[in-house]
This record gives C-alpha cells, structure tokens and sequence, in this order.
C-alpha cells in the first residue's frame, strides 16, 4: 500500500473510531512508557498479555502514529570523493490494532496486528559511501494471539503464538572495474516469517499496584531475494556471472533475537499514577544482511551486543476525562563505534514526550507527542577496492512522534 493509500485508511479508522459511542482512552504513554505494567485497555494484547484478564468486556483499540524523521551523515574521511550524504526527511504512518474479549469468568483471548519496529536511511546516489550503502530498509510486522487465565484474585498467566514477518531492501552504487564506466546499481529485497510464542504473567499486589513480564522468543524467518543488477559494465558482469551472483536467489539465515519486558503500575493517589518498564533485547544473536560488491561475497554480517531500554512515566489526572503525562526512555546503542555499518548504524536512543487525555468532538482522545534523539551514529565502514571506506557521524538524527490512540469497549 503506498503512504497516500496508508494515510487514506488510517484517517478512515480515526473518523470511524470518533463517531462510534462508548468511546474510552488508549493507555501507551508518552515515549512509550507503562507497555508492561499498565494493563488498562487492549493493547496489552501484544505489550501485557496476561494483562487482559484485568478487561471486563470486550474492547478494540485502534492505535496511529505519525514520525517525522530527519538525519544528515557527515563524511569525515573517504576513500572517494561526493562529500556528505543527502540530508533524509521522511513522513511515515504506523498503524495497530489490537482486541481483548472475555471468553470464560477466568479465560481471555486477545489479538494483535502491528508494526513493532523499523528502520531506514537513504544516503543519496553520489555521496561518499555510496559503494558502500545507499539506502537501506528494515521493517517488521507482528501478529499475535494469547489465552490468558486469571490463576487467583493476584496471579495471572498467558501464552501464545506470534508471528513477524520481515521485510528488507538495500540498494547501492556499484563501481565497475571498466575505467570511465558510470556507476551501475544492484537492489536486493528480502522477506520472510517466522512465528514464536509469547508467554506474560501479571501480579496485582493491590488494586492499585501490579507487576508484569513478557518475553517473546527467538524468530528465525528465512529471508529470500535475488539481486538486481543495472548498467554493470562486461567485466565485471563476466566476474559476478562466475560467481553465480546474477538472477541468483540469496538465502539469507536472519535472526529476530528475544526478548523480556519487566514493567510495573501504581497510583500513587486518586489522581498521581507512576509507571516504570525494563526491556533486555537478545540482540547478540540479531542477524542482518548487507550487499557487498567484493570477490567472493555478496553478504555481510554486523556485529552486535545486547540491548537494554527503560522508560518511565508520570500522569496526573484533573477528572475522570482530563489528564496529563510525561514520560521518558533510554536505550542503550546494540552496537559497539567500532563495528557499526552504515546500512544499520543503530545507536543508542534518548526520549521523551508528553501526552494528554481531552475530549476531542464530545468524545475522549489520548494523544502523545514524543521526540527521540537517535544519536551520531559514529561510523568507521571498511571495505574492498570496490566498495571503499567510510569515517564520518551522523549532524542530524532524530524523530518526532505524534501518537493516536482510540479505544470502544462493547
């Protein structure tokens, strides 16, 4: 679907979600605080599942985030000329829903399609780099279904299958050995899924205070794809024919490493409420692809760490419509200066946001606006006598969040 088409049924599910009656609040908070604690609507689906037995009826939650991007690499060094990489602004459009239903007294079922996480940088066609990467995409989408059952007046377990699909697409120049040859191209796009289970427990220590953990294991999707090479000059068509590198499908062993979230809720008064949550991301077994025109390899693994990200968040209530929260977030960079690449250059992330509760057109509206500072993004990239080397940070890196979220209960 493209971005208009996006843009289109995403503005048709808020206008529809508006008019509908018995309309109540969605529950992430700013900078996506209170994902494991908080329980308070469907989209503990996917973020809380055990959290659902806490629901009463059956309700859909219908989530739409709007991110701004913006990011300038600047080149410090390099082994061929064309300067800094284009500055890269983009509008996206991140939709979700998610459904809880009570299917016994104790029993609950709930339902979850998203977009948990992506990523993408475009560097421009004759930029310094541009052998190395050009532009890179990495997207992926979860869908998930969990039982949960409520063990006692405290306890409460779920489990379930879940699904991600994943899907990326690379493209950089490519430097032909022909002298006075112009850069031919290759694009290489992947996909593939895998499913996994899901398992969440929750204790209520009070009726104001409780506890959650989620842990979604490894995936192993097998990503698929075959290269598309233009303008290669013979000789090095001749050499990529040899290595039976053209019209050649690549299998790719790609990881989506596990994951445990560990989040707590308490209300510190009838109108104070305080969330925390811990998230630890296996991403030491994280698997990634990258295009690289040398001679005996078109694939390149990165090197990563394990990843640790916290948020915390803070709402004060005016009435039973009327609220105002603040959170924040830190993730830790799950890559070492050393080892990044520039088709990935993950660092680490610093966040914050601020979210309102208001009637918006007689009905109840949760709205976040949240910022994130990406991080310089240093990059030392080495490559062949092709593909050359790059040094250099990024000047720009961030993101800008506006975060709807619109929930009925039936």
């Amino acid at each position: 679907m493209s971005i208009k088409g996006r843009q289109a049924f995403q503005l048709l599910m808020v206008l529809v979600f508006v008019l509908l009656p018995s309309l109540t609040l969605g529950e992430i908070g700013p900078a996506m605080s209170g994902l494991t604690g908080s329980a308070t609507d469907a989209t503990a689906a996917f973020f809380s599942p055990a959290g659902i037995t806490r629901q009463d009826r059956p309700e859909i939650v219908v989530q739409t985030m709007m991110a701004y991007t913006d990011s300038k690499f600047n080149v410090d060094e390099a082994t061929f000329e064309g300067g800094d990489g284009d500055s890269d602004q983009s509008v996206i459009i991140i939709p979700g829903i998610f459904y809880t239903h009570p299917l016994k007294e104790r029993l609950h079922l709930g339902l979850s399609l998203n977009v948990p996480s992506g990523l993408g940088y475009d560097y421009g066609g004759d930029w310094s780099g541009r052998y190395l990467s050009k532009s890179s995409t990495l997207a992926f989408v979860a869908a998930s279904t969990v039982l949960a059952y409520q063990v006692n007046d405290g306890l409460s377990l779920s489990a379930g299958p879940y699904l991600i699909y994943v899907d990326s697409k690379i493209r950089t120049r490519v430097n032909n050995l022909v002298p006075g040859h112009p850069d031919g191209s290759v694009k290489l796009e992947e996909n593939g899924a895998d499913v996994g289970v899901m398992l969440g427990a929750m204790y209520q220590f009070t009726d104001s205070a409780r506890l959650g953990v989620t842990y979604r294991s490894e995936l192993n999707p097998d990503l698929e794809g075959t290269p598309s090479f233009k303008n290669v000059d013979p000789l090095l068509r001749e050499a990529l024919a040899a290595l039976d590198l053209l019209g050649t499908e690549i299998d790719v062993d790609f990881t989506v490493p596990q994951q445990l979230q560990v989040g707590f809720y308490t209300e510190l008064s009838d109108r104070w409420s305080l969330t925390g949550d811990l998230m630890w991301i296996d991403m030491s077994e994280f698997g990634v692809t990258q295009i690289s025109i040398e001679a005996d390899s078109i694939n390149l693994d990165g090197e990563f760490q394990d990843m640790g990200v916290v948020t915390a968040g803070l709402k004060y209530r005016y009435d039973e419509d009327l609220a105002i929260s603040v959170g924040g977030l830190y993730s830790s960079s799950p890559v070492k200066d050393s080892k990044r690449v520039l088709g990935l250059p993950f660092d680490r992330v610093i966040g914050g946001g601020i979210g309102i509760d208001l009637p918006i057109l007689g009905y109840p509206s949760h709205i976040n606006l949240n910022y994130f500072d990406l991080g310089d993004g240093d990059v030392s990239h080495t490559g062949g006598p092709l593909t050359g080397s790059v040094d250099g940070s990024f000047d720009r890196n961030f993101a800008v969040m506006l975060d709807f979220q619109f929930r009925k209960s039936f």
